[in-house]
């Protein structure tokens, strides 16, 4: 793949169809695709067939943003949303050396942490595909993928990149749903913590050129108007101007600030950005984990708390902050031992007390 955004792009295909019972093979041209006939017919593609994934790639067959092929798999996706569940094997799990990972993986300001004792896992974590369109005088769209850990809240960065090459097995999960309402909640409000700084990032050059064009305009607009009140003022001098006609061109000039503000308030509409986040598919991931139990103390406060490592990343997951619900890899603690991001550090939102 050309870029981050293709290999995005080619794993959610790949994903879909995974999820769908048809077998995918990748090749370094694109993906085989051997799908049931029913999907196949569905989406308009050929039982056996390969699909390119490339930005720049046409054809019927070719899967990039804008394409008809994408569409028709974002909307088969997601109406309604699909779950599939997969099943990861390790035959080896980290066993020691965890006190040491935690102090070059966090941060802990003014504390001192230990690990009291592990223990093997099951984990589950949550992968959401997201579609997002930006839509201006133009538009973008793109995926975005989310992945929480089911038990913190904390998002992973990248799980969907690592599940290459991992011994799996796909789970017959159908339209039911695992999750109970309080959990969905939960996840509703993990993405909306989440995603919008995600996809502030993605949009960036989006934003960047249509805030160029707005400027570029709202300049010819000036423009148009410091010429247009030099003629009508150039007007003035004219003779044989009565006292009427002089009285009505200067209210018009008078006016002209006004119905510049007014064009210029359309140019701001026109170039702004309305960004909509689609949930497109879901993959809930089962996987053996350790569970770390940790002590953090500052001379005789004390506060036990439990990271997870995760051996498809083979790292710590983010601790979620104990205040405003984000995650942070530098944790400050208030009088109460609450975790904390930096953000949160001076005023605790959980307690309103400082560190």
């Amino acid at each position: 793949m050309n870029s981050d955004a293709n290999h995005s792009l080619e794993a959610f295909v790949e994903r879909f169809f995974a999820s769908r019972e048809a077998v995918i093979e990748r090749h370094v041209d694109g993906l085989e695709v051997l799908a049931p006939s029913e999907l196949a017919d569905h989406i308009g593609i050929p039982s056996h067939c390969r699909l390119t994934v490339d930005e720049t790639s046409p054809g019927h067959l070719s899967v990039n943003y804008g394409s008809p092929l994408l569409e028709k798999i974002t909307q088969t996706a997601g109406d309604p949303v699909s779950l599939s569940m997969v099943r990861l094997t390790f035959h080896y799990l980290k066993s020691q050396g965890f006190d040491r990972l935690v102090n070059e993986s966090f941060t802990f300001h003014g504390a001192v942490v230990k690990v009291d004792r592990t223990a093997e896992v099951m984990a589950e974590y949550l992968l959401l595909n997201c579609r997002f369109l930006a839509q201006s005088d133009e538009q973008k769209e793109g995926l975005i993928p989310l992945a929480f850990n089911l038990a913190t809240g904390a998002r992973v960065g990248e799980l969907e990149n690592m599940l290459d090459g991992i011994e799996k097995r796909f789970e017959p999960a159908g339209r039911c749903n695992p999750l109970d309402a309080v959990k969905i909640d939960a996840i509703v409000q993990w993405v909306q913590r989440q995603a919008p700084a995600l996809i502030k990032e993605r949009i960036q050059p989006f934003r960047d050129s249509m805030n160029r064009r707005f400027n570029r305009d709202v300049a010819n607009l000036e423009g148009y108007y410091d010429e247009l009140k030099q003629e009508m003022t150039d007007a003035l001098t004219r003779a044989g101007l009565s006292a009427r006609l002089v009285a009505e061109r200067k209210a018009k000039i008078a006016l002209l600030p006004e119905e510049m503000a007014k064009k210029k308030d359309d140019l701001f509409k026109k170039y702004s950005i309305k960004v909509t986040l689609d949930l497109c598919g879901a993959m809930l991931i089962h996987t053996p984990a350790v569970k770390l139990f940790c002590n953090a103390s500052i001379g005789r406060r004390k506060k036990a708390f439990t990271l997870f490592y995760n051996p498809i990343g083979k790292s710590l997951d983010p601790l979620v902050c104990e205040g405003c619900g984000n995650i942070s890899n530098h944790i400050h603690f208030c009088k109460q031992m609450h975790l904390l991001c930096p953000q949160c550090a001076n005023n605790c939102p959980a307690c309103a007390e400082g560190s």
